[in-house]
């Protein structure tokens, strides 16, 4: 994966620019299809909360919330629009990654921190995919579930959480190091 990064940050200038460019409108443009489904699907919490509850009881509620106003269809929808947002995050993620790491010296810190947000992107991408997917398996037997399912959904849910803070924390990093490199002179 790596080496493909790498590939990537060798891409031409306008063309790698213009990718990310494009990937961020695409990027809010599902966000703002997502927000207003979610939105519409009436889900009685935010999506962190809605994510990370671990309880197959306090998820059951929801989806009962959902059923009473006749939108947990509605909700259904949310969670395939959810995967357009999924694969947003991710081209953003490495785009934004390997675009910093192009102006990074190589071998730097600044580019490793950089290559390595694009991989948490990654990361974070493939969680929320498996946590989508097991949310298929809870809607599938809204008030029957096994308590279990909520568990390991919840549980992708907050790794995926973590990897995308970890991915802006790497970018933000990659971003501050290479600004210094750049006013050190020390990048060609």
């Amino acid at each position: 994966m790596l080496k493909l990064m790498n590939r990537i940050t060798r891409v031409n200038i306008f063309a790698h620019g213009g990718a990310l460019g494009a990937s961020l409108v695409y990027f809010l443009w599902v966000k703002a299809r997502l927000d207003a489904s979610y939105a519409a699907s009436k889900h009685p919490v935010d999506h962190l909360t809605g994510q990370t509850a671990f309880s197959a009881e306090v998820i059951k509620g929801y989806y009962a919330h959902m059923q009473g106003h006749g939108t947990l269809g509605i909700y259904q929808r949310a969670q395939v629009i959810d995967f357009g947002f999924i694969l947003g995050m991710l081209l953003v993620g490495v785009l934004l990654g390997t675009f910093i790491a192009r102006f990074a010296r190589e071998g730097s810190a600044a580019r490793r921190a950089a290559l390595l947000a694009g991989l948490a992107m990654i990361g974070a991408a493939i969680c929320d995919s498996i946590e989508n997917l097991i949310s298929f398996a809870m809607l599938a037997d809204p008030q029957g579930f096994a308590g279990w399912i909520a568990l390991a959904y919840s549980g992708f849910a907050v790794v995926k959480f973590a990897l995308v803070a970890l991915a802006i924390l790497l970018a933000l990093s990659a971003f501050v190091l290479t600004i210094a490199q750049r006013l050190r002179g020390s990048v060609k």
